[in-house]
């Protein structure tokens, strides 16, 4: 369901409209314009007895278009309550009353502009590994960064993350379309999610001096995240595709902040679109999550935040094409999701990471 310029009377009636069983849960996803007040929200729906998580995203996406007034909401059906949590302690503290249930999913909210975002993904990965999939994005606001971002029925948080265990069929894709343009570079010193130095240098004299060799951009200070925005970093893997970073912020000692952690000794490299993967990205991703199924499946969506400051108008189209090929192959599906800071995928192989201008796709049937 999408409400544009929803209002908190308007969001309870839709709710009243989803048939409810008593283990019916709410999905919210708001763009960060919208005109609600979260802790009055969380008061209504409680009163209302509505059990439900969200979290604020700079836009939502319904079909294909997007809103930073808009709101989603998706009906989902539980076996067991969401995890909030903001340590690994008090991750703990709850999962140990699960340790028996059998999960094929964990639908994962995160605060993408945290520092603590990689870690909390690794406390995931410690102690559920490779037992279930992972699928989701990282709420944030880009204007109103004291905003709260997360919500359940237990109030409204400024940060932290949110676990949602699914034990239903789903199938999930990831995919971002970039490919080397410069490198490799060793990230010889870093810090959780800010490169110091690479190849022994300043990490933003050495970015800086690339850019001018290869792309004749004069990249300053001050117009580091205007330009920085279309030349991410990759961390390489081998045997699997790269790990996106955005390089968002530089301070002034020349230390670039980026979207998820660079860990220490890393080789990266310097990103570029590769445009025939992006004109195919719709159909290889709807395809990879294609299910033979008598009815249709619950589709969402989350696509990177600077991948649409990247791409601009080309999105749009991008938008267009995943919505046409669902429809195509699912005529009463809709797609619904939201523009992420960071994605959330791991396929139940490999390392869990938090992923930049990429976008995941869960069908769940």
């Amino acid at each position: 369901m999408y409400l544009e310029k929803p209002t908190i009377n308007s969001i309870l009636k839709g709710l009243k409209e989803l048939s409810v069983s008593d283990n019916t849960q709410f999905l919210l996803l708001i763009g960060e314009n919208c005109k609600l007040n979260m802790e009055e929200l969380v008061l209504s729906l409680n009163k209302a007895k509505h059990l439900f998580i969200g979290g604020v995203f700079p836009k939502v996406i319904y079909k294909s278009i997007t809103s930073d007034t808009g709101m989603i909401i998706k009906k989902i059906d539980l076996d067991v309550v969401p995890i909030y949590f903001n340590s690994e302690e008090e991750f703990l503290n709850q999962f140990a009353n699960y340790h028996n249930h059998q999960f094929t999913t964990a639908f994962t909210l995160i605060d993408g502009l945290s520092e603590k975002a990689s870690d909390h993904l690794t406390t995931l990965f410690t102690h559920l590994g490779n037992n279930v999939r992972f699928f989701g994005g990282g709420v944030g606001c880009l204007e109103n960064k004291d905003k709260g971002i997360l919500f359940t029925n237990n109030g409204v948080f400024n940060t932290g993350t949110i676990i949602v265990f699914l034990n239903s069929n789903t199938k999930m894709d990831a995919k971002h379309g970039w490919q080397k343009s410069e490198g490799p570079f060793i990230v010889t010193k870093s810090e959780k999610n800010l490169i110091k130095e690479l190849n022994w240098e300043n990490a933003f004299e050495v970015y800086q001096k690339c850019l001018k060799e290869t792309q004749n951009l004069n990249l300053t200070k001050e117009n580091f995240s205007s330009h920085s925005i279309h030349f991410p970093f990759g961390i390489y893997k081998e045997d699997r595709d790269y790990i996106v970073r955005d390089p968002f912020e530089v301070n002034s000692e020349g230390h670039i902040t980026c979207v998820g952690n660079i860990p220490e000794n890393s080789l990266i490299d310097i990103l570029a679109i590769e445009k025939d993967k992006l004109e195919n990205i719709s159909s290889t991703m709807i395809a990879n999550c294609f299910a033979e199924s008598v009815n249709n499946p619950i589709a969402i969506m989350f696509s990177c935040i600077s991948r649409v400051k990247h791409l601009q108008n080309r999105f749009d189209n991008e938008l267009e094409s995943f919505n046409n090929e669902l429809v195509t192959n699912f005529p009463y599906c809709e797609l619904e999701g939201a523009l992420s800071i960071g994605e959330i995928y791991s396929s139940g192989e490999g390392y869990l990471e938090l992923l930049n201008k990429s976008i995941v796709l869960g069908l769940a049937y």
